[in-house]
């Protein structure tokens, strides 16, 4: 997929956070604290065309699985092109990704969940529902990795989570803000 369909979604799709991939910058620092030889279920909010997903994928181990949550039908077909058995792909809002995990798959906890959906798209109650919703997601010690282009969850995420990191991405264009929050 071109960035010139990244584009178009980002235009039309108020859903979608960015119109331009996410660079491998950002992707180094996202996953450089995921402890991959333990990890066994992720959770991925926003995939978008799947260029975070693809990273995951190849540090995952073999019987670790990715759970995707994804509303845009164009990523989602962008999606079904990677042919892995450990991925699933939902086509539903973030923000029930814990109910679905349960009540679909009976998983109740997960050990990372990495987003990056735009939450500055999102009124106040919902951005407070998905980071609550996810920390509840997080198993003991769990991890929500998500960057952003604005300061305006850090608080949220602060006051959820035990322990907050913030890093800044300045290679990135335009320059962002990775958050994590550890259970």
């Amino acid at each position: 997929m071109t960035e010139k369909i990244l584009i178009r979604e980002f235009i039309k799709d108020k859903k979608v956070g960015a119109a331009f991939s996410t660079s491998k910058h950002v992707i180094k620092k996202m996953l450089g604290s995921i402890d991959f030889d333990k990890a066994k279920s992720l959770v991925e909010y926003g995939p978008g065309k799947g260029v975070i997903t693809t990273h995951l994928l190849e540090r995952m181990r073999k019987d670790a699985v990715l759970f995707v949550f994804e509303t845009n039908e164009i990523f989602i077909k962008e999606l079904s092109n990677i042919k892995d058995k450990r991925l699933v792909i939902i086509n539903e809002d973030a923000e029930h990704a814990r109910t679905i995990l349960k009540n679909r798959y009976k998983i109740s906890e997960v050990d990372y969940v990495i987003s990056t959906i735009p939450f500055t798209f999102f009124d106040r109650k919902k951005r407070m529902r998905v980071i609550s919703k996810t920390h509840h997601l997080l198993n003991e010690n769990g991890k929500f990795i998500t960057y952003q282009y604005t300061w305006l969850i850090y608080q949220l995420i602060k006051q959820k989570f035990h322990q907050t990191r913030v890093m800044a991405a300045v290679l990135n264009i335009p320059p962002a803000i990775i958050f994590t929050g550890i259970k």
